[in-house]
């Protein structure tokens, strides 16, 4: 009887064991598995922020559409409304292009009035013709077929045809063709054409290689002041600019200048190869200082001729004097432009006679002229042409014509939004192809802001509202930057999940081995504890 009491006793203590064993297995498995798992999947896991990745991939699918309106002024009734008629059917099919061409009915005070000026100032004012429009105004006594002023508005005469309207706006006003080559998709065939940014530095440098024997003597922060600062504030629309002037010394051109004899009083002058520009250009830039900021720079640089090798005169390709306004300049496309001021022949003729420092004082009003002029080109505000019949008034201002500067205005708009576009688009297939990427609420935020901009710009731009479409364009050209060069995106760019995966398995394996041992073993025990139950029974 003690006996059977004794191994009932054991056996008890073993399924007390047993028990113990099996929930100890169940506790380290639920751990393992269901919290740490889990946490080690979340910790491991790359944050990356919801996107609208579908609409940014379509956004090429709505083409952009341009509205404005042009309004036709004419004195008899009916001309004016066969021009409207037949300039409105020369664009009904165009998918880019919807201008809305509006007669303005000839009224009394426009009919009274004397001048074109006058007219002109009446017509701006009562049309509503706001920035991105654009008038053409009838003045029977006109020479030319199309007098373009430095306004939104155009003179014709009352022979001028629609077809010869059509070409000033295709050409002048609208650029169609200029529009074209930014959208171009066939890259091979497209110019390559940079979006403007949205900051620059304009760096005015005045070069004087010889102080010891040129004495310049020029106010150039009162001369900036006056012309370069009224002109950019003019033109801030588009980009912000920082204006600063300095003086470099002892920067002599490093190129080959030839001698050419002439009648003038020295008898010679230096003749400065069309071919050997880019390399004054490398020789001085280094030297100006210009890169210590990330905002791009435009240069524009006046070279002081020492009187040793002046005066220095520009010949081009077919060995021809390239002189402009009585100034010798060029232009580096993206670069700047340099200005060569020759002192007078009076003082150089001193100098070589006497050897002695020569004092002399720039020419301020020659100087900035081609300065603005320069500026207007980097730019790519000025617009030259050659049409027969077409002429502009002379530029009684600082500031550019405002039809010109509205028409960049027009391109810099649809190359922020093709430009925003294009980036947008790239970086959403990068995203979606390699997955490690993380992404940020800022980078969220920047991406989310450019698409929304970006809609909104075209909706402002099909509606006629330009400046407002600027506006947008560029918040949107700015946010779709910072998104793609945002150094976040490259945190885990060389971590990707194969080598994720080969650094957590050493570690994890061992710790999983037990896990799926103990499956085993809970089979077992739970196996044992089922058949003492029902010996029990029994």
């Amino acid at each position: 009887m003690e006996k059977s009491r004794a191994k009932v006793t054991s056996e008890d203590i073993a399924d007390g064991e047993d028990k113990y064993r099996l929930f100890a297995s169940m506790a380290f498995m639920i751990v393992v598995i269901i919290v740490g798992v889990p946490m080690w999947w979340k910790t491991t896991e790359v944050y990356r922020v919801s996107l609208p990745s579908a609409d940014i991939m379509s956004l090429s699918d709505k083409p952009i559409e341009i509205g404005t309106k042009i309004a036709i002024y004419t004195f008899e009734k009916s001309r004016g409304e066969l021009l409207v008629k037949e300039l409105t059917e020369a664009y009904a099919n165009n998918e880019l292009w919807r201008p809305q061409f509006v007669q303005i009915a000839p009224f009394e005070k426009a009919l009274q009035t004397k001048t074109p000026a006058g007219l002109e100032n009446i017509l701006l004012k009562t049309a509503e013709i706001k920035a991105g429009d654009f008038v053409f105004i009838e003045w029977p006594k006109l020479q030319e077929e199309v007098l373009l002023t430095s306004e939104r508005s155009a003179l014709i005469r009352s022979d001028t045809s629609s077809t010869r309207i059509k070409q000033v706006i295709n050409l002048l006003i609208l650029q169609t063709h200029r529009m074209q080559q930014i959208l171009n998709a066939n890259h091979r065939e497209a110019v390559k054409t940079e979006a403007p940014q949205t900051e620059y530095d304009v760096v005015v440098s005045i070069l004087n290689p010889r102080p010891d024997i040129m004495n310049a003597k020029w106010n150039v922060r009162m001369a900036v002041e006056t012309y370069i600062a009224p002109f950019l504030k003019e033109v801030s629309q588009i980009s912000n600019y920082t204006l600063t002037t300095q003086w470099k010394y002892q920067l002599p051109f490093e190129a080959d200048l030839k001698q050419v004899r002439d009648a003038s009083k020295l008898g010679r002058h230096y003749a400065l190869g069309e071919a050997d520009l880019p390399h004054i250009i490398t020789s001085i830039e280094k030297n100006l200082g210009v890169g210590i900021t990330a905002k791009p720079a435009i240069n524009l640089v006046v070279y002081i001729t020492p009187c040793d090798i002046a005066p220095v005169h520009i010949y081009n390709r077919q060995n021809k004097q390239a002189t402009r306004q009585k100034v010798d300049s060029f232009i580096s496309p993206k670069w700047g432009g340099i200005i060569i001021a020759n002192p007078p022949a009076e003082a150089c003729y001193n100098y070589n006679t006497a050897q002695q420092p020569v004092k002399f004082y720039v020419n301020t009003n020659d100087v900035m002229q081609i300065m603005l002029y320069q500026l207007q080109k980097l730019l790519d505000i000025n617009v030259e042409f050659n049409i027969d019949g077409v002429k502009t008034v002379a530029l009684e201002q600082i500031a550019p014509r405002r039809w010109e500067y509205e028409a960049y205005i027009r391109r810099s708009v649809v190359m922020h939004i093709a430009t925003a576009s294009n980036t947008l688009q790239s970086l959403i297939k990068l995203l979606d192809n390699i997955s490690y990427i993380v992404i940020n609420d800022d980078v969220g935020d920047s991406i989310n802001d450019a698409y929304k901009k970006l809609i909104l710009a075209k909706q402002a731009l099909a509606a006629g509202n330009l400046l407002a479409a600027s506006d947008y364009a560029r918040t949107a050209f700015v946010a779709s930057e910072h998104a793609f060069f945002d150094a976040s995106l490259l945190a885990q760019l060389y971590f990707p999940d194969e080598q994720k995966y080969a650094i957590y398995i050493p570690l994890f394996l061992p710790i999983m081995v037990p896990v799926i041992t103990s499956f085993t073993m809970i089979r077992k025990l739970l196996s044992k504890l089922r058949n003492a139950k029902k010996q029990k029974v029994a």
